[in-house]
């Protein structure tokens, strides 16, 4: 069955290229359709129509005109812009990591309405002034999980014994935590009593709550450590926009 013409869908603008004189290449994540490539033409030129509405984070109704190989858009309503996140270079900074995680892992047209309010509800912490490797670890963990990926927190990922801290291990490559006796047969790093509590609260809780904490001075670096081996492990390539992390 053909998709209409028009189609009106929810959007969050997670990645754009110019292209040509005047045009740009945006790519949505939507309610409605996942992710999605569409073609916003003259929005580079002075005084632009489509230009408010169109940048980079906004959440955005956007009415796609179907085209022969890339939609257009017709229309674009600002629902949310989030103008903090442009005025602290963390914020900033995870926001764009957030974006490039979901570009990557998401396929075309696959409609998740889970992730795209977990980048919405992301976003909206961020900009409530949310600690950003809080929110950020959070993100990650939430994301993984809705998509299968783990990481595994609660048992052993190789025996299936209940593993806590203190002679816990965590493994990329197994796909979470060890417990003490399998820690050691597969050689992995230690985890805290205070990580492994960390990680199971912020799966558990609602990103609003998320973004009203902030991990303390110890676990925050164990778990960015982790995080980024693990994230490493399951992309196919690394995230550019990792680099610009700080905690």
């Amino acid at each position: 069955m053909s998709r209409p013409r028009l189609h009106r869908v929810s959007a969050l603008l997670i990645r754009q290229r110019n292209y040509g004189e005047a045009d740009r290449i945006i790519v949505l994540l939507t309610r409605e359709r996942g992710k999605v490539s569409a073609i916003a033409k003259g929005v580079r030129r002075a005084r632009a129509k489509l230009a408010g509405a169109l940048r980079l984070f906004c959440h955005t109704e956007v009415l796609l005109a179907a085209g022969r190989s890339l939609d257009a858009i017709a229309q674009a309503q600002l629902i949310g812009a989030f103008p903090h996140l442009g005025e602290d270079m963390a914020r900033y900074a995870h926001a764009s990591y957030f974006c490039e995680m979901v570009d990557a892992l998401m396929e075309e047209e696959a409609p998740d309405e889970t992730v795209f309010d977990l980048v919405l509800e992301s976003l909206r912490a961020l900009d409530l002034g949310g600690d950003a490797p809080t929110v950020g670890r959070g993100f990650e963990l939430k994301l993984f999980t809705h998509l299968g990926y783990g990481p595994e927190v609660d048992t052993c990922v190789s025996c299936g014994t209940e593993a806590e801290g203190g002679e816990a291990g965590f493994s990329p490559q197994e796909g979470g935590i060890l417990c003490s006796r399998c820690r050691r047969a597969n050689g992995a790093g230690a985890l805290t009593p205070g990580a492994v509590r960390a990680m199971r609260d912020l799966i558990a809780l609602p990103m609003g709550d998320i973004g009203k904490r902030k991990l303390t001075a110890a676990v925050g670096p164990e778990l960015e450590r982790l995080m980024r081996l693990y994230v490493d492990y399951r992309l196919e390539r690394p995230l550019k926009s990792a680099g610009l992390l700080r905690r």
